[in-house]
């Protein structure tokens, strides 16, 4: 059971902790003449005393521990107490940017949403930039959430236990936060669309999911995948949202290529082999794209359709599906995304009214897609790779077979489930990333520290 708690100052001449009775007694500290109080990184030696003067919801610290702790005394923390140490928290941090110019109040509103939830998350969640961190201290200035006015409050605080990570880190820095906190930086590695193919074709229950892929080097390469598929799609390893994916595919001796660009779908064909590389030369760069082979995937008013399944670690650090959203591309267009005029609706409805043929099957078919996103998300943690959120697109072939298309986990943005008219879906997905935090620093479930013993 978690406690929670408010923390305030009293006068006293030495490091104190004054708590009620029955605090006390819930929380095993009884006998407990000595301790110390963690927060965030920051720790201190106290002297316990016990009085019924404190209310049972709030631990009273003196002056000089929560000036050295650097405890803010706004939020609304949680108390947990393992041997000698007593923990107040959690304490968050989000890294927002590099430089704190960028940390607006716009910025500042927009991270807001995601202390929606704050009622099940609780402690101190600090946003910071690179540049507002004492390497030697240890501290960080950067502004933390306040509750009670929900706003942010500028401040000094320690290194949280726990850090989001929204902007580039280079090594250096991974690695020092890495020495002070240990491995609880989240969302700290980006990997491209090659990447992907090439780890999991080596994994027996990936690789029959995945599309043949390769890396594009020279005009005979897609010209070569040509003779293997009837089509294929060329795209940026690195690309997002589907901007500059290409379809490319024989018709008897043309080659027709086909993608969105300014919201319009644009149309070239080749007839010859040099026209084929003047197009191909002109569209694509050496090592920089990827050509997959074209799949047959269920269409729906004359767009792709594809599933975008948001995928979050919860309070136990176990990966959940938090949402499946069918993604319905424009007309005639290479891609489903929403921002190339694609239309986004709740995946249950449209497996139930388009593809499936009974309840039973609408069933197993959304049961087959978890299945199949589990097995690659805790494939990256195989890996090494320590993430909070996925965006995984899964298509749908019309012997209805699935296709791991793409795997996104750069913050896959949470707005595609308002697309899908999901609201409570959108503020789930949004609150997500802090509920692992807390995991990760140190006020998970009951059922994560039973697993870990």
């Amino acid at each position: 059971m978690d406690f929670q708690i408010s923390v305030k100052k009293h006068r006293a001449e030495k490091p104190e902790m004054i708590i009620n009775e029955k605090l006390a007694e819930k929380l095993v500290l009884t006998k407990k003449l000595r301790g110390f109080v963690s927060f965030g990184t920051q720790k201190k030696y106290v002297d316990i005393s016990i009085s019924d003067l404190v209310e049972e919801t709030e631990i009273k610290l003196s002056s000089e521990v929560i000036e050295e702790l650097h405890i803010p005394e706004y939020p609304i923390y949680e108390i947990r107490v393992r041997g000698n140490e007593i923990i107040i928290g959690p304490c968050i941090g989000i890294a927002a940017s590099r430089k704190a110019e960028s940390i607006t109040k716009r910025m500042l509103k927009e991270i807001a949403l995601h202390t929606l939830d704050y009622t099940n998350i609780h402690g101190a969640i600090i946003v910071f930039s690179l540049d507002m961190v004492n390497k030697e201290k240890r501290l960080i200035e950067g502004y933390c959430y306040n509750p009670q006015k929900d706003s942010w409050e500028k401040g000094v605080f320690p290194y949280p236990r726990a850090i989001n990570r929204k902007t580039h880190m280079n090594e250096k820095w991974q690695n020092h936060f890495l020495s002070a906190i240990g491995d609880n930086i989240f969302n700290n590695y980006t990997f491209d669309k090659w990447d992907m193919y090439g780890w999991f074709s080596k994994e027996e229950d990936i690789r029959d999911h995945l599309p043949d892929t390769i890396v594009y080097n020279s005009e005979a390469d897609i010209y070569e995948m040509l003779k293997k598929y009837p089509t294929v799609y060329v795209k940026p390893a690195w690309g997002m949202k589907g901007f500059g994916v290409v379809k490319v595919s024989r018709e008897g001796s043309r080659q027709i290529f086909k993608y969105r660009e300014d919201d319009e779908n644009i149309t070239l064909e080749a007839v010859s082999r040099e026209e084929f590389d003047n197009i191909t030369k002109k569209l694509f760069i050496s090592g920089e794209h990827i050509v997959q082979q074209g799949l047959e995937l269920f269409r729906f008013d004359g767009g792709i359709v594809d599933f975008r399944c948001v995928m979050q670690k919860n309070e136990a650090c176990r990966w959940q599906c938090n949402g499946i959203i069918a993604r319905v591309g424009a007309k005639d267009s290479v891609v489903s995304n929403i921002s190339s005029g694609g239309a986004a609706m709740p995946a249950e409805d449209f497996i139930r009214e388009e593809l499936a043929q009974s309840e039973f099957e609408a069933f197993n078919i959304k049961e087959r897609m978890v299945s199949l996103c589990m097995k690659v998300c805790r494939t990256l943690d195989e890996y090494g790779f320590n993430y909070a959120t996925l965006g995984l697109d899964i298509g749908i072939d019309r012997q209805k077979n699935l296709w791991l298309i793409e795997v996104n986990n750069r913050r896959p943005h949470p707005g595609i489930a308002l697309r899908a008219n999901d609201i409570a879906g959108y503020y789930t997905i949004l609150a997500g990333p802090m509920h692992y935090a807390k995991a990760l620093a140190g006020f998970g479930s009951r059922e994560e520290e039973t697993d870990v013993l």
